[in-house]
């Protein structure tokens, strides 16, 4: 205890410090530190010595670190306060305990480590020696200090050797730790290399163990290190000891020389092998089955690099071990049995009865065993075996192995699950020679674990399962009982999560499924079908060219690639993530011939979907265009060469110098035309016209007959050969002229001639064919313009027939060569009348000019009718006749195949047709726009024009048709971006802004990326000087803005500005749009509200006001609700500005719900704000009135608002008092009452303010029942700041008056207990009070609706303490309430409240008490085991010196609890309410001393408490006894009942010192004490009396003597007390000791006849000596006056006094008389006295002589007479 106090006086105080050390008390505390050590003190105290010792040293020294520092530096000094053993052994100590959470500071080991190498010397004293030892030995294992030192095991087990050692040896090794500390020099240089193995070799063969587990420690230490020592250990013979060690050493050092061998085999197979000759195979075997974990698992590494042969001896010695009982452990037993059976024979493991064929059996048979441990390595082993072993799978495929390790796949542990599977993967591995049946074991269901474990398991797990699985589908029926079990689930997880070997496996698996089932069978989904397909190209990333694995990956991506117009998807799996192509561009350019075809087949499907992502991956390696040269000139496959000019042709599109350059430079390029050459000869021979080439994309259209870069990319899946070398020959023609010439050397303009003769020779040549002429045709002038010797005449012919053709399929032949053309000529200045066109309709030119139509008349016939009609609907009264109807579908024909100048009439046609809203909303209208938005891309303005004029008619005003435009083919949103962002005219830039306005309706243009590049153009616009261009801007915009990414990119543009500027004037839609664009940008955008208000957009807004429509009020009344949901412009004095007018605004009669709603947001916003009511300069009436009418509107928003904000102005006092207000109440409690949440917490918190001002009215008006109903509200159930609401306005109603006390029904009284406001609580507190004073059957009705819980919440809480406990206990004195269930819960509550150290209220206390005390008085109550709790926390109450009213309440109660519980008896004793009560005996106060008895004879009423019954509560008893004795001179009888009932249940205090020493205060009550007390003392006398006789007899007999203190009080009462004292009385004194005083006092009448008389008395009492009296001369009266006292131990009951009276003469004694006295008389009366006759024998004279006696029964001796 004393260090303890150092220890923390030390670390506060830096006085104590110093005075510790100016007390000398540093070097005792250096003794404390090491005395246990000394003193053999090994126990708890020795240690807790040391570590206080040690931590006040370090609080003196300023922490562990210095007390290391400062213990170092003093063992070097020369004058030591304390020896320097202990100081050294003080710093060992600190030295082991040190951690390095003691200080803040890293601590740098090697100053302490350099002190004591210092201080290791050849010393004459060796326990200075041992000391430092023992140091070194702490630092360096301590794991902190350590970590800063150079190789600190080494030197710890040096310092183990040092300390082992002796003589020569030690001062060698303490030489070699002394370099290797201080020389910088590894463990082997210290040791000396070999001489320090020699040194180490000779230590195993010693006796000591711990110098065995040393040196065999630092053999291993090296023999990691340093590579020499390996040799050196074999070369000193070290080998065999280590074997011998294995067998006879310690469990360490078997496991260090396990260890040894392993390093000494794996380094050199000439050292295994002399480890092998030595014997070791045995010895490491025994260790493997005696051995610890450790040490097995030590030999088993050694065994698996010792053992090379699988001989049958150590095959059967590891199988005994595998299936006998040791080891426990079978892991390393089953890791050498696999090493042992992988060198086996393919014969031994595969024929039965062979010693590995057997061993490989056990390992299966383990897989069947239910050691869990023992599975998972087994199936380990297996499956190493497995993969190593191809030789063997095949004929161990049985059922045995293949059933045991599928049954494992089940299992729940993961790691046998896996191996399991891994196991089944090896042997199910393919192998060259193909097995029949090699899985036929595997049934229906075996594979579904499989399939579980690939989906569920760890990503490792998964991936070895999807190993077995990719082996196992080779079988077609497992295949699909797979594909059933969603295996592709568990294929595309490893895909996407697995490693590099896991997607081989799982591409494997694909691959295999892919070749059983269609691709739509396998991937059934999109998603499903893209994510394989990018996964399996992302694995080639990683996978060897060279191998299988990027050959099989190819081949299944080259299958998923075929299908994609299969899989529902519109884009290659790829088009999300172009880059993912990548590795099949890699493996093009890098792999071999077969990799490279595979690449080429799968990335020629690109050049139709994506050419551009395509020909940008070829452009970024440089060698792929000449892998593709290479490839389409060597490669067999026509699908190889046709997807490689394909994708030439692909990159030339993008990057037409790039890859004529990089063809050029490959050197392929001239070889290249001659093999293109060749290809389109070959194939003019093979092949007709028609089948050449098949219904090629773009050429419907014209596309395909463009000049320079236009040109459409082949699709290779439907080009043939010679049509693709065409079309790339036409590119390579076109780059250079030394290419034409490169062509025609190779022959290519005869070829081009012949084919075209095929040509012309048919004169009606198919649709498709014909295409290819064009192409013929353009190459053939191509070469032929430099060489005209090539035949005008048949170019001549071939034009002739180009032209027959276009007329035949009514194309545009302007790019091929002049072609006749019919004109259809019309004045259109006849028709610049409107009457003209009316006579034109009436006459029926609309039906004719639409039947012409239909006919496909020519081009330019088609153009003027189209105009023709454009002209006439200008009329709006042709619009309407029914044969216009008919031209709508004509002119949707024309816009869809007519020329671009037929096409612009026809789109202008039906600009002005849709002016009619019946054909605008007819269905054919909807086949206008795709053919319109096709249009969008041309680069005419008119035709643009046009368009945007159709489609805005079409679409502004109908959202379906608006809707269509998303689906349409293309991007219209594209073309529009194109035109906002061109230099065009105002007006075409003014309609696509229109346009943008429809098309932004939709989220899907929302939501495009190029939506956001609309912004900036938009902006431009916005900023022209023309109004509609401005007005058309503002409403895209503010369309746009709908979608919040859109709005959070403008945002970053300084618009609001121009925005703000631009609410202004009297164009409405312009205000109005730019002031929704505001809000929109304005949302969550705190900055830019700013911007918006120091702008003057509230003064812009403002000034429209007055004059403004509802409609822009409304929109201006949004914009004010956003820029005040700012906190900030809400409290602006711009914002202030606002509230007048908006006022005023709210009195309009038609202003709509959404306008009020925004406009009352506002004004709460802003008046939310006390600066901002301050400025409100209306009066309240003003304001109040029409607030009113919103209370009652039919939106429940705008009631909530009108309450809320009625709520902000009723916070000013003027309000709040104002007559109006009053007007507000009735609105208000309806609005309470409501049921709607939202609405009632608006009202109530408006009624708050109301009622504190006008609380009559708001109850006359029904506001008592309305919140009353909401605070018992439960459905809906009110927030809790409704409900706080709530009960706040009804206190202060209750508060207002106390006659509503009786208007609120008590549950909600009991529910407003619940409230978080002291206030509300009181009020409800004192109501319920009233209530319960008032009407004593509430108190029922309380308890009921939860008033005990609510209460004791409030106390728990520490709210309303005396008012909540003055209602508890008021309810507990009910006697029905106790008897409720509830009253039973309260009890540990209550005790809880008295324990909480939080509790302050001695009122609260008090009243707690007295709730415990009314539910003790129930008696089930205080039997329940709750009443533990309560008892404890009386005694507690008692400890902390209460009041005297406290200490009688808290008695009572436990009078209460005891009475009735053995369990509570035992509970108030254990929490020391047995010494407290003892206490209170011994107060000044008699009631309380009184009760604190009762309590301790209700205690110990039984024999429950009979350990805790001891002499001190008997003397506590009796000092109570003693004190109230002195101070009032009187006895309490409870005591004196308490210590009657203590000694008559506990006889083994009778014995007692205590008892004995209670005697006579018990006496003293008995004489002093009322009849009650003396009754409990004479019963209590006599029930000690019984004890007499069975105790020690000095016991007994000193109780005895002090309880014969009471003979004469007892003898006194004999005569004053009732009749039934009596018998205890005589009970009583026939047993107490006392004297015997016989007082012989004078005789009368001793004459003699003869003589005169001498007389004396012999007196004599049983067979005691006789007592004699002196002897009167000469006297017949004489006076004696003497006494005589006998002692009796037990009164002489039956005995009787003799007295002989005798003369005394010369002649001898004569007898006078003699008298006889029965003394039993005198023990009960006290005294007998009296004249006793005297018997006389022979008397002559006849005269009586007497005897005057007096007889006495005392405690006490008299002296003698």
């Amino acid at each position: 205890m004393l260090m303890e106090a150092l220890e923390a006086i030390s670390s506060k105080s830096t006085k104590a410090k110093k005075a510790i050390v100016d007390a000398l008390g540093m070097p005792v505390l250096i003794g404390a530190v090491v005395a246990p050590s000394k003193e053999g003190m090994h126990e708890e105290g020795g240690q807790a010595l040391q570590l206080h010792a040690t931590k006040t040293l370090a609080n003196i020294c300023g922490g562990m670190s210095a007390l290391i520092l400062y213990l170092g530096e003093l063992s070097q000094s020369p004058r030591l306060a304390a020896p320097v053993t202990d100081t050294i052994g003080a710093l060992a100590y600190s030295l082991m305990v040190f951690n390095q959470n003691d200080d803040e500071e890293s601590f740098d080991a090697t100053k302490i480590e350099s002190i004591l190498l210092m201080l290791l010397k050849p010393r004459d004293d060796k326990l200075i020696h041992e000391r430092l030892l023992e140091a070194m030995a702490s630092l360096y294992g301590n794991a902190y200090l350590s970590e800063t030192i150079d190789q600190p095991e080494a030197k710890r087990v040096l310092i183990g050797l040092i300390t082992m050692a002796n003589g020569d040896a030690q001062e060698y090794l303490i030489l070699s730790l002394t370099r290797l500390c201080t020389e910088g020099v590894s463990v082997w240089e210290a040791l000396g290399k070999r001489e320090g193995i020699q040194l180490l070799i000779s230590s195993p063969g010693l006796s000591s163990e711990q110098h065995q587990e040393y040196a065999v420690e630092m053999l291993a230490i090296l023999t990691e290190q340093v590579d020499d020592s390996k040799w050196a250990i074999t070369a000193a013979g070290g080998i065999p000891p280590l074997i011998h060690l294995l067998e006879v050493g310690s469990q360490k050092a078997r496991e260090d020389a396990a260890h040894i061998l392993w390093n000494l085999c794996c380094h050199s197979d000439d050292i295994r092998a002399c480890v092998e000759s030595a014997g070791a195979i045995p010895a490491l075997l025994s260790l493997l089955k005696n051995g610890g974990t450790k040490g097995q698992e030590a030999s088993a590494r050694a065994l698996t690099k010792l053992i090379k042969t699988a001989d049958s001896a150590t095959l059967h010695q590891l199988l005994a071990l595998l299936l006998g009982e040791p080891p426990r452990s079978k892991a390393d037993v089953i890791k050498v049995l696999g090493h042992v059976l992988s060198m086996a024979s393919h014969v031994d493991l595969v024929n039965k009865g062979a010693a590995a064929n057997k061993g490989l059996m056990s390992l299966v048979q383990v897989l069947n065993s239910s050691n869990e441990n023992a599975q998972e390595y087994a199936a380990s082993v297996l499956a190493d075996l497995f993969s190593t072993r191809h030789d063997i799978c095949d004929s161990l495929a049985t059922d045995e192995v293949v059933n045991s390790c599928m049954k494992l796949l089940t299992s729940k542990t993961q790691g046998i699950a896996t191996q399991s599977a891994r196991a089944l993967g090896a042997l199910s591995r393919p192998t060259r020679t193909k097995t029949t049946n090699k899985m036929s074991c595997i049934v229906e269901g075996d594979v579904r674990p499989l399939i579980n474990l690939a989906k569920t398991s760890s990503i490792d797990s998964a991936e070895t399962a999807m190993d077995a699985l990719a082996n196992l589908l080779s079988d077609p029926q497992i295949a699909a009982e797979a594909l059933a079990e969603d295996v592709v689930s568990a294929i595309t997880r490893v895909l996407g999560q697995g490693s590099l070997e896991g997607k081989r496996s799982a591409s494997r698996a694909l691959h295999q499924l892919l070749k059983h089932f269609p691709v739509g069978d396998v991937l059934t989904g999109s998603t499903q079908f893209q994510f394989a397909v990018q996964a399996v190209v992302d694995s080639l990333n990683a996978m060897d060219m060279d191998g299988y694995d990027a050959a099989d990956a190819l081949e299944v991506v080259s299958l998923l690639s075929r299908m994609k117009h299969g899989m529902n998807s519109m884009y290659p799996p790829w088009s999300a993530n172009p880059s993912s192509l990548k590795p099949l561009v890699h493996c093009l350019c890098e792999g071999p011939p077969s990799v490279q075809d595979k690449a080429v087949e799968i990335l020629s499907r690109l050049c139709g979907d994506q050419p551009v992502v395509l020909s940008d991956l070829l452009v970024s390696n440089s060698r792929s265009v000449g892998a593709l040269a290479n490839r389409m000139m060597n490669s067999s496959s026509l699908e190889v060469r046709v997807g490689g000019i394909a994708m030439l042709i692909c990159a030339a599109k993008e990057h037409r110098i790039w890859s004529m350059d990089a063809l050029e430079a490959s050197g392929y390029l001239k070889p290249l035309i001659y093999v293109l050459v060749d290809m389109i000869k070959q194939n003019s021979s093979y092949f007709s016209p028609e089948i050449e080439v098949r219904t090629l994309r773009g050429f419907r259209d014209g596309s395909a007959f463009r000049d320079g870069d236009d040109f459409d990319i082949p699709d290779p899946a439907t080009v043939l050969g010679g049509t693709a070398a065409l079309w790339l020959l036409s590119i390579i023609s076109s780059f250079h002229p030394k290419n034409k010439i490169n062509v025609m050397d190779a022959g290519g303009l005869g070829v081009l001639s012949d084919k075209l003769a095929r040509y012309t020779s048919n004169p009606e040549v198919g649709y498709t064919a014909g295409f290819l002429l064009y192409h013929c045709f353009k190459l053939y002038m191509c070469l032929a313009n430099d060489h005209l010797n090539y035949g005008p005449c048949f170019c001549f012919l071939l034009i002739t027939k180009l032209m027959n053709f276009c007329k035949f399929h009514g194309l545009n032949f302007k790019d091929a060569g002049p072609c006749a053309e019919r004109s259809f000529d019309t004045r259109n200045n006849l028709l610049s009348y409107d009457t003209n066109k009316l006579l034109m309709g009436e006459a029926g030119a609309l039906d004719a000019l639409t039947k012409y139509l239909s006919l496909s008349p020519q081009d330019i016939v088609e153009a003027t009718i189209s105009e023709l009609l454009r002209i006439l609907f200008s009329n709006p009264d042709l619009v309407r006749y029914d044969a216009a109807y008919s031209c709508v579908n004509q002119l949707i024909a024309v816009l869809h195949l007519g020329s671009r100048s037929a096409k612009l009439s026809a789109a202008r046609a039906l600009s002005e047709l849709f002016d009619a809203e019946n054909i605008r909303d007819s269905e054919v209208s909807m086949q206008a726009i795709q053919p319109l938005a096709d249009m969008l891309n041309t680069a005419s303005e008119s035709e643009l024009q046009a368009a945007l004029s159709a489609l805005i008619k079409l679409t502004s005003e109908n959202n379906a048709k608006a809707a269509m435009l998303a689906e349409v083919e293309g991007n219209p949103l594209e073309s529009l971006c194109k035109i906002l962002s061109t230099s065009a005219t105002l007006e075409l830039k003014s309609d696509a802004a229109e346009l943008c306005y429809v098309l932004f309706g939709n989220s899907k243009f929302r939501e495009m990326p190029i939506a956001s590049d609309c912004i900036e153009p938009l902006i431009s616009l916005m900023q022209s000087d023309k109004e509609i261009s401005v007005e058309s801007g503002v409403c895209a915009f503010e369309r746009l803005l709908d979608d919040e990414r859109q709005a959070e990119i403008l945002s970053a543009h300084d618009v609001v500005g121009l925005l703000v500027g631009l609410v202004s004037g009297s164009n409405d839609r312009l205000i109005e749009a730019s002031i929704c664009t505001l809000i929109k940008l304005g949302k969550d955008r705190t900055p830019l509200k700013l911007d918006m208000v120091n702008a003057g957009i509230f003064e812009n807004c403002l000034e429209l006001l007055p004059t403004a429509s509802n409609s822009l009020c409304s929109t201006i009344a949004e914009l004010f609700r956003i820029l005040t949901n700012s906190s900030a412009i809400a409290k602006s004095s711009a914002a202030a500005k606002i509230l007048e007018p908006l006022f005023t605004v709210l009195l309009r009669r038609d202003f709509g719900l959404w306008g009020q709603h925004s406009a009352l947001q506002s004004l709460v916003n802003v008046l939310e704000k006390p600066q901002s009511l301050a400025t409100l300069k209306l009066t309240p009436s003003q304001v109040i009135e029409p607030l009113i009418s919103f209370l009652e509107s039919p939106s429940q928003a705008i009631q909530q608002l009108g309450t809320e904000l009625l709520s902000h102005l009723l916070a000013q006092e003027h309000f709040k008092q104002d007559i109006t207000t009053k007007n507000a109440v009735v609105p208000l409690v309806q609005l309470a009452g409501i049921g709607i949440l939202n609405l009632q917490q608006t009202a109530i918190k408006a009624l708050e303010n109301i009622s504190l001002s006008w609380p009559k009215a708001v109850a006359d008006e029904g506001g008592i029942f309305e919140l009353s109903k909401v605070i018992i509200q439960d459905d809906p159930q009110p927030s809790d700041a409704l409900w706080e609401s709530a009960a706040v306005v009804l206190s202060n109603l209750l508060h207002s008056n106390a006659d509503y006390y009786f208007k609120v029904p008590i549950v909600v009284l009991i529910k407003m207990l619940h409230s978080t406001l002291e206030s509300t609580i009181t009020v409800a507190l004192n109501a319920l009070i009233v209530q319960e004073k008032t009407d004593a059957s509430s108190a029922e009705q309380m308890a009921e609706a939860g008033a005990i819980d609510a209460l004791l919440d409030l106390l728990r809480s520490h709210q309303c303490e005396e008012a909540s406990g003055k209602l508890l206990e008021a309810l507990f004195n009910n006697t029905q309430v106790r008897g409720m269930k509830a009253s039973k819960y309260a009890i540990a509550p209550l005790a809880q409240y008295l324990l909480d150290p939080q509790t302050r209220s001695q009122t609260g206390r008090l009243l707690a008490a007295l709730a415990l005390g009314d539910l003790s008085q129930h008696e089930g109550l205080a039997r329940a085991s709750y009443s533990v709790s309560a008892c404890q926390a009386l005694v507690r109450l008692l400890e902390d010196q209460p009041t005297e009213e406290m200490k009688m309440v808290a008695i009572c109660a436990l009078q209460n609890f005891v009475i009735r519980s053995r369990t509570n008896r035992r509970a108030v004793a254990e929490a020391g309410g047995i010494l407290v009560i003892q206490e209170l005996l011994l107060t000044p106060y008699p009631e309380v001393a009184a009760q604190a008895a009762l309590l301790i004879k209700f205690l110990f009423s039984n024999h429950t408490l009979q350990e805790y019954v001891s002499n001190e509560l008997v003397r506590s008893l009796t000092a109570a006894l003693e004190k109230e004795l002195w101070s009032t001179a009187t006895f309490n009888e409870e005591v004196l009942r308490t210590i009657h009932v203590i000694f008559a249940n506990f006889h083994k205090l009778h014995v007692s010192e205590a008892t004995t020493l209670c005697i006579p205060h018990l006496v003293a009550a008995l004489k002093s004490g009322s009849e009650s007390a003396q009754d409990s003392v004479l019963i209590t006398l006599c029930l000690l009396k019984q004890s007499w006789s069975s105790m020690p007899v000095d016991v007994s007999k000193s109780q005895a003597m002090v309880a014969a203190e009471a003979i004469p009080i007892l003898q006194m009462l004999m005569k004053t007390c009732p009749p039934n004292f009596h018998e205890r009385i005589e009970s009583l004194l026939s047993c107490l000791p006392g004297c015997l005083t016989v007082t012989i006092k004078r005789a009368n009448n001793l004459k003699q006849a003869v003589g005169g008389t001498n007389a004396f008395c012999r007196l004599n009492i049983g067979n005691g000596p006789a007592r004699q009296t002196k002897v009167v001369n000469h006297s017949t009266s004489p006076e004696w006056k003497e006494g005589f006292t006998w002692a009796f131990d037990v009164p002489p009951k039956g005995q009787k006094l003799h007295i002989l009276c005798k003369s005394k003469s010369t002649f001898g004694k004569s007898t006078l008389g003699r008298v006889t006295i029965q003394i039993d008389k005198v023990v009960t009366e006290g005294i007998y006295s009296g004249l006793f006759s005297l018997s006389q024998d022979g008397s002559k004279d006849g005269s009586s002589r007497t005897l005057e006696i007096e007889i006495t029964w005392s405690n006490r001796s008299d002296e003698s007479v």
